[in-house]
């Protein structure tokens, strides 16, 4: 069950060019919590995550993370994931084992025994255990977002957010996705805010809201 408020947006709002774009948005992710946040198209679900995670400031309003600031958490260690649209901002570069492994390599001192262990376990938890040695470009793009998904959670963050969560899979993707979702929740007690454009599902939410530009409406509990 949902625990304490983990993240709270209290009345963010953004303008572009003297255009409001989000107004007074306010909401609250808890502990272990799966919150689904719809938007119309255009009206800002990207902008609204990467104010939530404290990647672009808000015009007005704030961003609390366990009663700080979003702006004062500590870079080292993350405390938040982030499933960018698409292909889930994979780098191209870089097999898919390398760029789960990254922020592990980055932002903590862990023997290669020990990255390789973690990141094996988080393509696990996904489904791509096989997967590890490819490309980005060698995978279709559900297994794409699924190899972001293992890379946002390798180090266990408390809150992953996910960009356009539904991006019109086909119901396969879909599920994949979801499951993995539950599965990250269940193993590491994982918060999650996934958002999208108009009619995506969120079967797998514990709540619905549906954010136009200033009004946050809580929707019907999905079946």
């Amino acid at each position: 069950m949902p625990g304490a408020p983990l993240l709270e947006l209290h009345r963010v709002g953004f303008d572009d060019d003297g255009r409001a774009i989000l107004a007074d948005v306010s909401l609250t992710v808890h502990e272990r919590e799966i919150l689904g946040v719809v938007l119309q198209h255009g009206a800002g679900k990207s902008l609204l995550l990467s104010i939530a995670s404290g990647l672009v400031p808000p015009s007005r309003g704030e961003v609390v993370f366990r009663g700080r600031r979003i702006t004062e958490l500590p870079s080292s260690p993350p405390k938040l994931g982030f499933v960018f649209e698409d292909d889930g901002g994979l780098l191209a570069n870089l097999s898919v084992f390398d760029n789960v492994a990254l922020p592990l390599r980055f932002h903590f001192a862990l023997s290669e025994a020990e990255i390789d262990a973690k990141v094996r376990e988080a393509l696990g938890l996904v489904g791509l255990e096989e997967d590890a040695g490819r490309m980005p470009w060698q995978l279709t793009s559900d297994r794409q977002r699924l190899a972001s998904l293992a890379r946002a959670s390798v180090y266990e963050p408390e809150l992953v957010f996910i960009d356009d969560f539904y991006l019109n899979a086909d119901q396969d993707a879909f599920r994949r996705m979801q499951d993995s979702v539950a599965i990250l929740r269940e193993a590491h007690g994982t918060a999650f805010l996934l958002a999208v454009d108009g009619g995506g599902e969120f079967g797998i939410a514990d709540r619905l809201c549906l954010v136009d530009l200033g009004t946050v409406l809580e929707l019907e509990r999905p079946r």
